[in-house]
């Protein structure tokens, strides 16, 4: 019985050591630049600083700015506050819980996210240099 409770003791802390990791990995990606393909294989690249994330639709020329608050260190929501593009802004004040589900280093990070009633969207955000960035823009 006392190998017994040793060894789930050694297996818990091994698994919160390992989730704290991955989690932390996540902090990285609060701020900077990125890139992804949209669901009709558009990249829109992406300025996430502070308490907002812009975005511009390199193929439309959409952009929108969207509020971003972090629920915990591997997942946010994004709410739309603004776009140029008359058929979004039906979309203002959505929100959108984004779940970093395998971070990525300095590549970028596989997502998931869902808007209430849709179905779970995956994707990869790619992570940018500035320089990277402002050559897209």
């Amino acid at each position: 019985m006392k190998k017994l409770m040793l060894l789930l003791s050694a297996f818990l802390i091994c698994n919160v050591v390992f989730a704290q990791t991955d989690s932390s990995a996540c902090v990285n990606y609060h701020k900077g630049f990125f890139s992804y393909t949209d669901s009709l294989g558009n990249t829109v690249i992406v300025q996430r600083k502070n308490k907002y994330q812009y975005e511009k639709n390199l193929a439309t020329k959409v952009k929108t700015q969207d509020k971003i608050k972090w629920l915990n260190s591997c997942s946010y929501q994004i709410t739309l506050v603004s776009t140029n593009s008359k058929a979004e802004r039906k979309f203002k004040y959505s929100t959108t819980t984004v779940i970093i589900s395998k971070p990525d280093g300095n590549n970028g990070y596989a997502y998931s996210c869902a808007c209430a009633g849709t179905e779970k969207v995956k994707g990869y955000m790619k992570q940018l240099s500035k320089k990277e960035f402002f050559d897209l823009y």
